[in-house]
Order: structure tokens, then sequence, then C-alpha cells
């Protein structure tokens, strides 16, 4: 029966649990910076379209109409208000332009791969940061237990040592000194119950989401996507978004160099105009329609050729070769940034495992210890002091298992991060 309660009780709250990936996913729907970077995506789609349109032809309408005052020969010189009209139709078509039109066009395509690859970095970051947040929550959560428990075997012990104080069979200096520790004890509990709060805070800033650690899950480390840190520095350096984004700023300053080339080539439209006028020359369209009236068209060939420019065209040539300098060294500071943080990654979780095995080991011959000292103190071989030291070797063995545990667990987000699988890895789609 008393299983059954423990079930009935257990059940529902794993059914509202929150689990690391519903998080994220959460995390991935909501986020405001997310949704800028999905905004960012789509204003540059749309410049793409615009640095298209210098393919096509641009056709301009010009209609106007107003009071005209004139003198001319045509009529003897005599003032005359008539209401003019004129209309133009224009069609340019550029057939060249010393190849400006593509490489805008390649620049603007470098710059949607980067706004489509800085969706996918954002989210991967963000989602390392929720997943962070979530595994924090429940890192502080077993802390602040422990710090707990720590204060209350302090304080059992203080009883006890205090009793046999007041009654003259024990030391004051062994009271005062477990006293200074108990004080620590509740001090460090403080601190680490303030670190939970501040984790949920931290949370809830990512995720938009109420959760306390009894909401969440633990966790489990599942496979990695290799077990060699040389593959997995180079699965990296092939998918990680942040050094796609960077490569895609590198493609955006070529394009940028070789646009500028541009101005030293001659540009050729080819210009289509057809127009209509009305009421010139002072005459009214009654008067003489042969005076009053004029239209016509043209189909010309137009050729320009800019021969100096004030040196601006050759300063900005310059400028863009020492941007791609800049974006060149962006990328390779960016690929040794993911290189040794994939590093420390995996050495973190290498060891981790390792310090586990022998924290189990520590925390199993303490708790043994622990209970041959209690042993050991009522037959008075043993004092409180000696039994107090032992259960706090055991307490510091717990919080460095917990510390542990979760330093592995962050490692192996990270490694997942680094290497551009957390998303995939999580099932997470963005949207």
């Amino acid at each position: 029966m008393k299983y059954l309660l423990s079930l009935l009780i257990i059940i529902p709250s794993l059914a509202n649990a929150l689990s690391i990936n519903e998080a994220v996913q959460k995390m991935i729907e909501t986020n405001p910076q997310i949704e800028l970077k999905k905004a960012e995506l789509l204003v540059e789609r749309e410049l793409l379209t615009t640095a298209n349109s210098d393919y096509l032809p641009t056709i301009d309408l010009t209609y106007s109409v107003g009071p005209e005052s004139t003198r001319t020969i045509a009529n003897a010189a005599v003032k005359i208000t008539t209401t003019r009209q004129d209309f133009e139709a224009t069609l340019n078509q550029n057939i060249f332009s010393g190849f400006d039109t593509e490489y805008r066009v390649q620049q603007q395509e470098a710059l949607v791969l980067a706004a489509t690859d800085g969706v996918q970095d954002s989210a991967n970051s963000i989602a390392l940061e929720a997943a962070t947040a979530y595994i924090d929550i429940l890192r502080s959560k077993e802390l602040r237990d422990i710090a707990q428990i720590n204060v209350d075997v302090h304080k059992k012990y203080l009883d006890q040592i205090k009793e046999k104080a007041e009654a003259g069979v024990g030391r004051s200096s062994d009271y005062k000194q477990t006293l200074s520790r108990y004080e620590n004890a509740q001090s460090t509990y403080y601190l680490t119950e303030q670190n939970y709060k501040n984790s949920i805070t931290s949370f809830q800033r990512i995720v938009d989401i109420d959760v306390k650690a009894e909401d969440l899950v633990k966790p489990s480390i599942g496979a990695l996507p290799t077990q060699n840190l040389e593959e997995l520095i180079s699965m990296a350096m092939e998918n990680n978004p942040t050094i796609s984004v960077s490569q895609a700023d590198v493609k955006y300053a070529e394009a940028a160099l070789n646009r500028s080339n541009s101005a030293f080539y001659p540009r050729a439209d080819i210009r289509a105009r057809s127009y209509w006028n009305k009421n010139l020359n002072g005459f009214e369209s009654n008067q003489n329609d042969r005076l009053t009236e004029e239209s016509g068209y043209n189909v010309l060939l137009v050729l320009s050729y800019n021969l100096f420019n004030g040196l601006a065209d050759s300063s900005n040539k310059e400028a863009n070769r020492h941007r791609i300098l800049m974006k060149n060294s962006s990328l390779a500071d960016t690929k040794r940034f993911i290189k040794a943080s994939t590093t420390i990654a995996w050495q973190t979780y290498q060891s981790t495992e390792m310090q586990l095995v022998h924290i189990d080991k520590n925390i199993e011959a303490s708790a043994q210890t622990v209970a041959d000292y209690q042993e050991e103190n009522e037959l008075g071989r043993r004092s409180i002091v000696d039994l107090l030291n032992i259960e706090l070797e055991h307490n510091a063995a717990k919080n460095r298992k917990v510390t542990a545990e979760y330093d592995r667990l962050a490692a192996y987000y990270q490694m997942l991060t680094h290497s551009g699988n957390l998303l995939e890895n999580m099932n997470i789609a963005i949207k």
C-alpha cells in the first residue's frame, strides 16, 4: 500500500514534468532573439529580389499639365497664356554595367546565406544556453539539498555537544568550534538557496516558463556523434553554424571586391523614349494644330564612361581588399574558438567520467566511516567533533559528485552544440 501511494504521487508529477527537449523547443518557438534573426532573414531575401531587379528594364511614365505664358517669334512676341500638357514614356534596359549587377546579387546572396545560418546559429547558441540553464536549476537544487542536510547534521551534533558541555562532561571549545561550523553551514545553505533562485530566474529569461526543480527531469547522456576528438573537431569545422556565418561574410567581402571593379568599366543602356506635348509655343490647339502639338519616339544606345572620380573608386577597391583580410581573420579566429571550446568540452567530459569513479568510492568509503565513527562514539572512542569531521568529508564528496555529474552533462551538450548536432539530436524544429 505504501508503494502504491508513492506511485500515485510520482506519476502525476512525471506527467507534468518539462523535459530538456521540451524546454528547448519552447525556447525556439518564443525567444525574441530567434524571432529577430528570422526577421533579418526575411529582410535579406527581399533585398535579394531588389538586387535581381537590376537585370530587368525600368519603365517610367510622366505626365504634366498647367498654365504656361510665352512670348515667342512664332506668336509675334505676344504674351500668350495656354494650358500646356506633356506626356513621356521611357524604357531603360541596362546591357552592361561592368558586372556590377552580377556581383551585387552575389553580395546579397551571401547576406541571405549569412542570415539563414544566423537563424541556425542563434537557435544553436540559445538552445545550449537553455540547456545549460535547465541543468543549472537541477544542479543548484541538489547542492541546496545537500547544504540543508549539512545544516541538519551540524544542528544535531551541536545540540549533543551543548548537552555535554552543560552537563560538565564536554569541552566548551568543542561547542564553540561546532557552533562556528554550524553558522558556516547555515551561511552556505543560504548561498545555495540564492543560487537556486537565481538559476530559475536565468532559465525564465531564456524560456518564458515558470518552473521549479521538481518540474524538471534530469537528462541522461546519450551517444556522442563520434568517440574521437579529432573527428569531433572536424565535424565542428564543417557543421558549426557560427563558422558558416563567418564563411558567408567572407563570400560577401569577395563579391564586394569584385563589384568595386565595375567602376572602371563603361556602362551601356538601351533607352526607348516616346513623347507627346500639347499647347506649345504659345498657341492653343484651336489656333494652329501644327504648332501646338508634337510627338515622337527614339531608341538609343547610351554609353557612359567615368574617366576620373577623385580616386574614390581606387580607394573603395583597396578598402574592400582590407575587408576580405578582416573577414578571413575573423573566420580563422572563430575556427580557433570553436576548436578550443570543443576540446575543452571533450576534456571535461572525459575527466569528469574518471572523477566520478573515484568520487563514488570516496562517498562509499566516507559513508562507511561515518557509520564506524558513530559506533566508536557510542563506545566513547570517538568524540562528536571527530564524527562531525567525517560527516563534513562525506558531505564534501557528495558536493563534488553533483558538480562532476552536471559538469559532464553540460560538456555533453556543449559538444553537441559545437559540432552542430544539438538541435538534430533533440529533434528540435525551427519553424
